[in-house]
């Protein structure tokens, strides 16, 4: 023991440096939460947008501050107010512009004379200036160009649009938004809304930082529990903590070292390396302490704990990395990440569990363990449960089918969508901001639509515009877009505005020379920058923006279909070319991926598995039986899904793939077990009974350390965190129900080792 001994400080001494070395570096790791992150890579739309975005500016760069007023917004008091906090706005750093209804002065033209007319004449006291709102407010609505824009159908709220620096880093975002908060919380409106990309950010990193610490707290409190419950000593829970502790700090330090922040998918990933790592541990000391039970010195209980355990659990690492490996296929920067780091967390989980566990082994003196303590408890009750199997294997595998039956029938019923923000659940506070701005005005969600001119036509052709204008109101009054803008329409308003503000003349110039002459006078009334905000004529590129409500990808899908439907029969021969683009499209894109990814990634894992179990014991018949107990809690899953209206999509996508890479770990040390048994020379309905007692304890207390830790998950206020958290509890707990009761029955009932042994 003394060489041992040796090596095993030196061992500890190494661990020790590098943890203290990880501990600084993730006491600097970040948290971050960008929705560019989410667009599919090495996409040619994604390619065409980024182009697009160049041309013209970011669609998904702005604040808005909706402000209600139970009264009605046309009373001078309250306007006066708004317009307060607009100046304290216009100071905060990186605000280049507020557009407000307090400030907006339209430049009407009379002959030779241009007057600039307030949007609001708020500024009047008395009756006559009371009369003059009045009319301001009727002409607002009955002209509706800034209805639904700036102010509400109803006329109890206005919207302030904050144009901010584009592209803020996340520094930039965080400051922007904080200083929003601080300022519009020293006003008491009857009710204020913020909602937009900073505030976001902002607002999902905060319930991140808040989250890490509630699911890493409750999942040391709940290891603890199960630790004490399965061992009954304070070695046998400090141990193992210790070995989890340091998997999740050096798989934080590794992800702070290579540049990556804690993002929505990442949260999960310290629950995720606790649990999957605690199952390697507990399946190593509930062998170590049998040994010890059985009276083996300390040495001997080591050394066959570890030679026992060993390939098992290697295989067991090996599953559940290639599970989160295959996530890695994916086009998605947040899952493919997700992926690459949660493998790299389960390699660390197991090199600590090889080397630090091990090391303390030897350097404590061995953990006191009862001959008649819970080890005799769990013998007795596996005794029991093993003969049940046996006498009820026929009804069982008669309600095996009965489940399946309805798992598939749910199966059908999966939906696949997407929203915007589809990880807030129904209830969720900033939900509910973009819920108003979806009720009183346009929407939050960005509409954006590319128009590329294919022949030699110039984009300010008058038949070029007239078209766009065509497209302009069919995407208000069929497809719903609002607060719309485009070049017909800045060309629209700037004739009424030159034509002395008669509603008749909000319309498109009548001839070709007529919108010449206006685009040359553009800057006159201050519209010039706007226009380039939506026409490129160098590469013949026109723009048409606006805002949605948050309705679903395949919503939006079908839309589209139906616009470009609509364009090309009415326009059939037009040089315009259209295209559904911008930062929303882009995300929606996704969800046509998402089914072939999992497909993908489960396959691949299947084919892991089938590998491990055929070179385990060389009979295609034993690749089936152990791909059965993994395959039916997925489809249970699925089935679920489809029961309670769970729709797949970008979060509930990967839950196959990692539920999968977990649960087949039970299978495999029940297989590796029983190939010991057999190799020893005992007959096959021996052979499993004898897995059954000696794996099972290990199952049950690993199944309900996973379980725990994957439920604590479902506190979180992200749905996708939730459904994770909640589904994968499921499957495991269908999967060690299928590995104690299905698989030992398939096995005597289709495998057939003495045959193979002659």
């Amino acid at each position: 023991m003394n060489l041992w001994q040796t090596w095993s400080r030196r061992v500890l001494i190494a661990i020790a440096v590098c943890s203290a070395f990880l501990l600084w570096r993730v006491s600097n790791i970040g948290f971050d939460y960008d929705f560019e992150s989410f667009f599919p890579q090495d996409d040619p739309e994604t390619a065409f947008y980024l182009n697009f975005r160049d041309h013209f500016e970011t669609d998904n760069d702005f604040i808005l501050i909706g402000i209600e007023h139970e009264d009605g917004i046309y009373e001078q008091e309250f306007l006066g107010e708004v317009d307060r906090l607009v100046e304290e706005l216009l100071l905060i750093a990186n605000v280049e512009a507020i557009l407000s209804p307090t400030r907006i002065e339209e430049p009407i033209r009379f002959g030779i004379t241009t007057v600039r007319k307030p949007l609001l004449r708020w500024h009047d006291r008395g009756e006559d200036g009371l009369q003059k709102l009045r009319l301001d407010s009727t002409k607002l609505h009955d002209d509706g160009t800034y209805i639904g824009n700036l102010i509400a159908p109803s006329g109890r709220a206005l919207c302030l649009q904050v144009l901010h620096q584009q592209m803020l880093s996340k520094e930039g975002c965080d400051s922007l938004a904080l200083s929003l908060y601080e300022l519009t919380g020293r006003y008491s409106f009857d009710g204020m809304h913020i909602a937009g990309r900073a505030a976001a950010q902002k607002y999902y990193v905060d319930v991140m930082q808040r989250e890490v610490v509630l699911f890493v707290s409750l999942g040391m409190v709940l290891i603890v529990l199960f630790l004490w419950f399965a061992f009954q000593s304070l070695w046998g829970i400090l141990v193992p903590l210790g070995v989890v502790l340091l998997s999740g700090l050096w798989t934080l330090g590794l992800m702070e070292l290579t540049g990556k922040a804690i993002d929505v998918m990442t949260i999960v990933l310290p629950t995720i390396i606790f649990v999957v790592g605690m199952s390697d541990v507990v399946h190593i000391l509930s062998r170590y302490y049998e040994e010890l039970r059985g009276r083996a010195t300390k040495e001997t209980a080591i050394r066959r704990a570890f030679k026992e355990v060993g390939l098992a659990t290697f295989l067991t690492t090996l599953t559940t990395a290639v599970g989160f490996l295959t996530l890695t296929t994916s086009s998605i920067e947040p899952i493919h990440d997700f992926g690459l780091y949660s493998a790299a967390g389960v390699g660390i989980a197991y090199l600590l569990a090889f080397t630090l566990l091990p090391s303390v082994m030897v350097l404590l003196p061995e953990p006191r363990v009862r001959i008649d303590g819970s080890g005799v408890f769990w013998n007795q009750v596996l005794h029991r449960q093993f003969r049940k199997v046996l006498q009820r294997g026929r009804w069982i595998f008669a309600g095996t089918l009965v489940v399946l039956g309805l798992a598939i029938w749910g199966t059908t019923q999966i939906k696949v969508d997407n929203l915007l923000l589809e990880d807030l659940a129904s209830d969720d506070p900033f939900l509910q901001e973009f819920k108003f701005f979806e009720s009183e005005f346009a929407g939050v969600r960005p509409f954006e639509l590319a128009i590329q001119i294919t022949d030699s036509k110039d984009v300010y052709d008058l038949s070029i515009q007239k078209e766009v204008e065509d497209i302009g109101d069919y995407l208000k009054t069929e497809y719903g877009v609002g607060s719309l803008i485009s070049s017909a329409e800045i060309f629209a308003q700037v004739n009424r505005w030159s034509n002395g503000d008669q509603s008749q003349f909000r319309r498109l110039p009548s001839s070709q020379s007529e919108l010449q002459s206006m685009i040359k006078n553009l800057n006159r009334f201050g519209a010039d920058k706007l226009l380039g905000l939506v026409a490129h004529p160098e590469d013949q590129l026109l723009r048409i923006n606006g805002k949605v409500g948050d309705l679903g990808a395949q919503v939006f899908r079908v839309k589209n279909e139906q616009l470009m439907d609509w364009f090309e029969q009415t326009h059939p021969n037009s040089p315009l070319e259209l295209r559904v683009t911008g930062t929303a499209q882009l995300i929606d894109l996704n969800i046509a991926s998402l089914a072939t990814d999992m497909l993908k990634g489960l396959s691949i894992a299947f084919l892991v598995v089938a590998i491990i179990a055929g070179l385990m014991f060389r009979s295609l018949r034993m690749v089936f039986i152990s791909l059965i107990p993994n395959f039916i809690p997925l489809l249970l899953i699925a089935g679920i899904m489809g029961w309670f209206d769970i729709d797949l999509k970008l979060s509930t996508s990967i839950i196959f793939t990692i539920a999968f890479g977990i649960a087949v770990d039970d299978t495999i040390h029940f297989i590796s077990k029983l190939r010991i048994q057999l190799a020893h020379g005992r007959t096959l309905p021996y052979a499993i009974k004898r897995t059954f007692i000696g794996t099972g304890k290990a199952i049950i207390i690993t199944s309900i350390i996973l379980c725990g830790g994957f439920i604590t998950l479902g506190l979180s206020s992200f749905l996708g965190t939730f459904y994770i958290g909640v589904l994968i509890s499921c499957t495991l707990l269908f999967a060690v129900l299928a590995d104690l009761l299905l698989l030992p029955w398939l096995i005597l009932r289709l495998f057939s080792w003495k045959k193979k042994a002659s």
